[in-house]
């Protein structure tokens, strides 16, 4: 599976803010695809055919541009994306150590 790049991510790639990016999709310059409803995402190639169209300064790398992401920043991605995941896990885990600690 293909992995979209999130507003932050495009973001950086592009050299503008988080608002400028939903700016262009609300302009129809970008595709953005939602994902749970509010989580915007988009595809690798139609930012870079974006961003050599318009004449935005280059990045060396698209994975130089994408590894300055933080990892805290990425986790919050994460769990905004999988919370229902995260929280089911851990109430399984609950229940299950109760369950052998009962017996």
């Amino acid at each position: 599976m293909e992995k979209l790049w999130t507003t932050a991510e495009v973001a950086r790639f592009l050299g503008i803010r988080d608002v400028d990016v939903e700016q262009l999709v609300r302009e129809g310059r970008l595709t953005g695809y939602k994902l749970g409803g509010q989580f915007l995402r988009f595809r690798p190639e139609q930012v870079e055919a974006l961003k050599s169209s318009i004449g935005l300064r280059r990045t060396a790398d698209v994975k130089v541009a994408l590894a300055r992401a933080s990892w805290l920043h990425q986790t919050v991605d994460f769990l905004y994306f999988y919370d229902f995941y995260v929280i089911s896990a851990g109430l399984l885990a609950i229940l299950i150590i109760y369950l052998i600690a009962v017996s």
